[in-house]
């Protein structure tokens, strides 16, 4: 159980980081093909805790029902916002900035309903 804790609290911040880094593309447009590959490794790490959760929940820990909802919505926020932002063309960055935040909202959410 703790290393899902610490994870949470790495996806949040890699999510966060990766938040703010989408807001400066608005300024340097230039920076955006790095961030997409750095949204990507913050899927992965999503999914990396997504695994361990499952990896609790059979070894008999069951989180809050919520629980469930708010780290799917983790786990899928990013990778939509992916794909759409990619057929969006101009407002890709947008759809970045809104995956991220929404990232971080939900992994916000999902830490407190675990208990």
């Amino acid at each position: 159980m703790v290393i899902h804790q610490r994870l949470a609290y790495i996806v949040i911040a890699v999510a966060a980081v990766g938040s703010a880094w989408a807001l400066l593309t608005f300024y340097r447009p230039a920076m955006q093909p790095a961030l997409r590959a750095y949204l990507r490794l913050t899927v992965a790490a999503m999914a990396a805790q997504v695994v361990v959760g499952l990896v609790l929940v059979i070894t008999g820990q069951r989180p809050h029902p919520l629980h469930w909802f708010y780290g799917a919505a983790t786990l899928l926020a990013l990778p939509v916002a992916l794909a759409i932002g990619g057929k969006a063309g101009r407002d890709e960055r947008l759809w970045l900035i809104g995956g991220a935040v929404v990232t971080v909202l939900f992994a916000l959410r999902a830490i407190a309903t675990a208990a």
